[in-house]
C-alpha cells in the first residue's frame, strides 16, 4: 500500500473496518438517503389518503379498535401516562437540549426543525379535516383526560411528534435507542386511544405526518458520515469532534 493510499484511509479505523473505505461510506450515505426518500414518499401518501378519508367521517373498524383499547382497565393508566409523555410537545425541546449537551449539532437541529414543523402542520390539517375527539362523535366513551369541547382529533399531534423523533433516532443513534424509540412510537398511539384522545385514523395520520417531516429533514440536512446507517450496532458517536466534521451532504 502506498503512502497516498494510506493517507486516504480515515484515521482511527483498521483495514478490516468497512468504515475505513471511502467507497463503502459513499454507498452507506446513498443507501441512507434512499431509505429517507422512500419513507418520505410513503408517509406523504399515507398522510394524504388518511386526511381525505378522515374528512368523510368515522368508520366501523375505527370504532371497534377504539372501544377495545378505551375499554381496558383503569389500573394501567399511570403506566401509560408515563410512556405517553414521549409524544408531548415538551419532548422536542428536551430532546434538542439533550443533543446540544452532547454536542450533536445536526441531531439537535433535526429534532428542532421536525418538532416545529409537525406542530404547525398538524394545526393546519386539523382545521382542514375538522374531525372532533371521540367523545364528540361516539357514545359510551371513557374519558381519562379533559379536552375542550371544540378541540379537534385528526391528526394526532402526539403520534406525529413520537414518530418524527423515532425516524431521527433511527438515522442517528445505535440499536438500543432505535428499539426503545420504536416501542414508544407504538405505545403512544395506543395510550392516546386509551385516554379517549383519538380514533385510529387520527393516529395513522399523525404517524404519517411525523414520518414524512422527519424523513424530509434528514434528506435536507443529511446525516453524519458515520451514522448508524452504516453500522447499526453503533451507539451515539462519542468522538470529541462534533458530527459536523464528519458531515457530507
Amino acid at each position: 500500500m502506498t503512502g497516498e493510499e494510506l493517507a486516504e484511509e480515515p484515521a482511527g479505523y483498521g483495514a478490516d473496518d468497512p468504515r475505513a473505505s471511502p467507497q463503502m461510506t459513499a454507498r452507506g450515505m446513498r443507501r441512507r438517503r434512499r431509505v429517507d426518500f422512500v419513507l418520505m414518499v410513503t408517509g406523504a401518501a399515507v398522510l394524504v389518503t388518511s386526511t381525505l378519508v378522515a374528512k368523510r367521517g368515522v368508520y366501523g373498524w375505527e370504532v371497534a379498535i377504539f372501544q377495545a383499547i378505551n375499554g381496558l382497565p383503569g389500573i394501567i393508566r399511570p403506566y401509560l401516562w408515563v410512556l405517553n409523555q414521549y409524544g408531548t410537545v415538551v419532548t422536542v425541546p428536551v430532546a434538542t437540549v439533550a443533543a446540544l449537551l452532547f454536542r450533536k449539532w445536526l441531531l439537535a437541529l433535526s429534532f428542532a426543525i421536525s418538532g416545529v414543523a409537525v406542530y404547525f402542520l398538524a394545526k393546519v390539517i386539523k382545521e382542514y379535516v375538522e374531525r372532533g375527539r371521540p367523545s364528540a362523535i361516539l357514545e359510551g366513551v371513557v374519558e381519562r383526560e379533559t379536552f375542550s369541547p371544540d378541540s379537534l382529533g385528526f391528526p394526532s399531534g402526539h403520534a406525529a411528534v413520537a414518530w418524527a423523533i423515532t425516524i431521527i433516532v433511527l438515522a442517528y443513534m445505535g440499536r438500543p435507542w432505535q428499539i426503545a424509540a420504536i416501542i414508544l412510537a407504538i405505545v403512544v398511539p395506543i395510550s392516546r386511544m386509551y385516554v379517549a384522545a383519538h380514533l385510529p385514523l387520527d393516529l395513522i395520520g399523525g404517524a404519517a405526518l411525523g414520518v414524512t417531516v422527519a424523513s424530509a429533514v434528514n434528506l435536507l440536512i443529511g446525516v453524519p458520515r458515520l451514522a448508524p446507517a452504516e453500522n447499526t450496532r453503533a451507539g451515539p458517536n462519542t468522538d470529541e469532534k462534533d458530527d459536523l466534521s464528519d458531515h457530507r451532504i
